[in-house]
Parts: structure tokens; sequence; C-alpha cells
């Protein structure tokens, strides 16, 4: 599996003001440094998200952005050698570990296959995720949403191996929680060393589990048929964990990995994002 689908285009309110110019994916977050400084570096979300899924093997990136704030993160990303022989000139020392880490960067993103796809207005979730169908074709894909935030992803090897053994249509990432609002719920029944998802919710007044869906998943290309058929459901915009029930309910099997580590962050509100941005300075030290 090399490719992914990177969902930035949310109009990310509930952090505004910073979000009328800039996604919430462009919020950073601190890294270890990438050579022996103590100091951690700063980085934007998306190019953590970039690298962690590169350093995977993913190759083939379409990123879905949003036209208000799409400037800010091609700005960021997009290779700049100007920029680096900039530092270069300055003949700093503490710019080295800046070059060697954008140098990397930008290395890697010429290694890749990168499709930007504009939305001037989001539809909700799976919109933006049936926007990337052309891209994507009929290879079998993760999806990551831009603002989720894994302090570790060695989970991702995992379920890669098990939906490759498996064959599902779908894998999804779940985590047992106390407080379930705002999440996509899922039922499961345990066969033949699977986790069974035989039934999901999106954001549920009255949960039947206690099992939260979190932003990554793996699917077959047979969910754009599902999203295609399914119809726009909570806040009247299409979902992907309605998607999955279409699947589901067409027979597709559904499979599911537990998240058994503590953190993980959704950044889009102040209060998540600051717990993300503390507990990545503590774990950057």
């Amino acid at each position: 599996m090399d490719t992914a689908v990177i969902t930035t285009g949310g109009l990310g309110t509930r952090l505004l003001t910073y979000t009328k110019s800039n996604p919430k994916t462009m919020l950073p977050l601190y890294e270890k440094s990438h050579d022996q400084s103590q100091d951690p570096l700063l980085r934007p979300l998306i190019e953590i998200i970039f690298e962690n899924l590169y350093d995977h093997g993913f190759r083939k990136f379409c990123i879905i952005v949003g036209t208000k704030t799409q400037e800010s993160i091609f700005k960021q990303m997009l290779p700049d050698p100007e920029y680096i022989k900039l530092l270069k000139k300055r003949n700093i020392a503490v710019d080295r570990r800046f070059i060697k880490t954008l140098t990397k960067q930008y290395s890697q993103m010429n290694k890749c296959k990168i499709k930007w796809i504009s939305q001037s207005s989001p539809m909700g979730f799976g919109h933006a995720l049936l926007s990337a169908n052309k891209f994507v074709g009929k290879d079998n894909f993760i999806l990551h949403a831009g603002d989720a935030y894994f302090p570790t992803t060695d989970f991702i090897p995992r379920m890669i191996e098990k939906f490759e053994r498996y064959d599902p249509s779908a894998m999804l990432l779940l985590q047992r929680k106390k407080s379930l609002k705002g999440y996509g719920i899922a039922q499961i029944k345990r066969s033949e060393n699977q986790n069974i998802v035989y039934d999901v919710q999106e954001k549920p007044k009255n949960p039947l589990s206690n099992l939260a869906i979190l932003p990554l998943y793996l699917f077959k290309s047979d969910i754009f048929d599902s999203l295609r058929k399914t119809s726009k459901g909570y806040n009247c915009e299409l979902q992907v964990t309605d998607a999955i029930k279409t699947s589901i309910n067409s027979n597709k099997k559904v499979i599911a990995e537990i998240y058994e580590k503590k953190h993980w962050f959704d950044i889009g509100s102040p209060e998540n994002y600051f717990k993300a941005l503390t507990y990545s300075y503590k774990i950057s030290n």
C-alpha cells in the first residue's frame, strides 16, 4: 500500500481567527530534532503527517485543501531551493538543522507523486474523500485526517499487514472512550482472530458502544461506490462513517484495529491543540 489521502479543507471555525487564512493542519507541534540538538523542532502538523506516512512506504499523496487557506500550505510544503540558499548564505551554525530538515522534506516530496485538490467550500469528510476518487483509482489507500496528531505511528504497519492478510473492504482504528461526544461509534464482534465491524453510527446521541472511530482508515477503492450511494447525514454533509455503514449493509467486510495507546489528539479546538502542543513538547525533550 503506497497511496494516501490527507484531508485539510475544513473551515476550522473553533480555531478562528487563526483559521481564517490558515488550515488547522498548519498549526505547529514539537518534534525531536533531526540532529544531535537538544532543542526540539517546531513543525506544522501537515509536515509531521506527511513524513510519518512517507516513512511507512507511502509515495502517492492526494491532499485535499481549501481554496481560502491553500496558499499557506503551498508556501510551507512545496520545495523552495532559494530559501535553502538563503539559510546557507547566512552561514549560522544554528541554521544547519533547519537546512537538514527542509532538505530532507524536499527530497522526500520530489520522490512522491502529489496531487493537490482544492475545495471551495467543505461539504463533509465524505465529500472531501470522494474528490480523491480519480487520483486513487483502484488502489488500496490510507485516509488520514489533517487535524489528527498521532505521536507515534507504529500501529500503521500492523494495520496494513492485517488489511492485506484478511482482505476487508475497510479497516477502522478504534479506541475505547468514556466520553464519546463528537465521535463516530463502531460495534464489533470477534471472529477468526478478527474484529468484525457489524455497525457504525455517526456522532449518535445514544451510543451503542464505547468504541470511538479515530480519523485514520484503510480502504479499498470500493468505498467510493459506497460514498456515491450514501445520502447526506450529520450536519447535512456526506460522512465517511455513513459510507462505511453503506458498505456493511452491502455485506462488505469491515474490520477494526484497537488503538491501545493513550495519546492521540484531534487539534480542532483550542483546548485539544494546547494538549497536543504540550504533549509534543514533553516527548521531544
